[in-house]
């Protein structure tokens, strides 16, 4: 017999059809449990006495629980058991503000060139984040717009972990970040990710709609850097910077950048009409990505790259995994979610709309359709029911169901109909239609041309 609590930083929850888990501050995933295993976990509160069990030997081994005595340790609010009558929510991507400094070419939260002016205020956001919270909501995504322009943007940030949860990542175009706000961020554990766009040597400003972003933004990476907090660069790629990607990549190892995320500019109505022509086909953004994947991995570059719905790229492992396979053969399941990502992250944007995620944004309001307003109708029921709920909680039989090609294709186990936004982008009515640049991607054989060329690494996704 003795007496058990749950270590440091962890807490039990439950939600709906995920009821036995465990979270740890400032993580986003939760770690399933079985039934027994968390009852006994409920039991480790420091007051009660528990005889000794195979399952409580595991919970120990794994570090979950630990041993103390009577009365020496209790469990504080947080880490109190919680159950959620909503299903796993663990995000929340939220722009605080649709204003920013700059006038971005290719923003895809903008349906024409007009620039947003929407902004929720602190009232709406902290009333929004208690309903976050009261879902079970782990990480808040922060953007805009520029989210540094908010003229509250110290109590949002302030206000998401009053209510446990956590900032999990900071999207800025970096123009005002400031050693004051890189340690006001810090100041809260250090675990928030800067991301910062950078498109591109000698093609920032142009992109950017604003002379001297490259040379502000440069110093924003420059000063994360030094700082040491977790960083990632979004780069944007199409014909025509192309040529300047390498160099950037170089440039951007130099300054010690440890993440690099590159993003096919997409055709949304804002950059149709700025840059016409300028946009890749699917097809010539696959045949770049494979070029720039050859490349770094010659490169003897250290950062970590990932070229959107194509690939991620370990230098330090010499490993990737082709991001478009989902599953195989023998892992797929017609009831698995349509998109993973979506299925537990609202996101709202500054005038109160939600969406299943912020590419669906731009294209959405162009096309004058509503999932939903947090501010009119409050977060919590558009999570119970309606039409936003109905698309995030899509299966791949839900797709199916609809008489797409899916159902004949050999590759949809691998693909399970690919990416729902780009699917909706391009079929223009549907949220649940079919992604055309998945079957780009398969038909036409870009698993094994990656395979072929990255010999010497190791695929962690292989094509059986």
């Amino acid at each position: 017999m003795g007496y058990y609590i749950l270590t440091k930083e962890r807490a039990l929850r439950s939600w709906e059809a995920v009821p036995y888990t465990y979270i740890r501050r400032f993580s986003d995933r939760p770690q399933r449990l079985d039934k027994e295993e968390y009852e006994i976990a409920a039991l480790c509160d420091g007051k009660t006495e528990l005889q000794g069990s195979e399952v409580l030997s595991s919970l120990l081994r794994r570090g979950i629980v630990e041993e103390c005595r009577q009365g020496e340790a209790s469990l504080t609010e947080w880490q109190k058991p919680r159950k959620y009558p909503y299903h796993l929510t663990l995000w929340l991507g939220l722009e605080i503000t649709g204003r920013c400094n700059y006038n971005c070419l290719h923003c895809f939260n903008a349906a024409d060139n007009s620039q947003l002016q929407s902004e929720l205020s602190l009232g709406q956001i902290r009333a929004l984040l208690d309903d976050a919270s009261e879902a079970g909501v782990q990480a808040v995504l922060l953007t805009g717009g520029e989210p540094l322009l908010h003229p509250d943007f110290r109590e949002i940030v302030q206000a998401v972990y009053d209510r446990d949860m956590f900032v999990h990542e900071l999207n800025t175009n970096g123009a005002l970040l400031t050693p004051d706000v890189v340690d006001f961020v810090k100041s809260f554990g250090n675990v928030t990710e800067f991301k910062i766009s950078f498109d591109g040597l000698g093609y920032h400003d142009w992109m950017r709609g604003c002379k001297g972003a490259e040379e502000r933004t440069l110093k924003a990476l420059r000063l994360c850097v030094d700082e040491g907090v977790p960083l990632r660069v979004q780069m944007n790629v199409n014909r025509r910077n192309k040529d300047s990607i390498c160099p950037t990549l170089e440039l951007l190892d130099e300054i010690g950048v440890p993440r690099v995320r590159m993003i096919c500019t997409t055709s949304t109505p804002r950059w149709d009409s700025n840059a016409p022509g300028a946009a890749f086909t699917w097809e010539e953004y696959l045949q770049f990505s494979l070029e720039i994947s050859e490349w770094f991995a010659k490169s003897g570059l250290k950062t970590e790259l990932n070229i959107w719905h194509v690939i991620t790229m370990e230098s330090e492992r010499k490993a990737y995994s082709l991001d478009r396979v989902r599953c195989d053969s023998r892992t797929y399941r017609d009831f698995r979610p349509v998109c993973p990502t979506i299925n537990g992250m609202p996101t709202v944007a500054a005038n109160g709309n939600i969406y299943p995620c912020l590419q669906y944004s731009g294209t959405t309001e162009a096309r004058g359709v509503s999932l939903g307003n947090v501010v009119k109708d409050g977060l919590l029921p558009l999570l119970k029911e309606g039409v936003y709920y109905d698309i995030v909680h899509a299966r791949v039989s839900d797709r199916l169901s609809k008489g797409y090609k899916c159902a004949t294709c050999e590759w949809h186990t691998w693909c399970n109909g690919g990416c729902p936004a780009l699917g909706y982008l391009f079929d223009g009515k549907d949220f649940l239609a079919y992604d055309p640049t998945a079957c780009v991607y398969f038909e036409n054989g870009w698993p094994e041309r990656f395979e072929k060329s990255l010999k010497g690494w190791t695929n962690n996704t292989p094509i059986l």
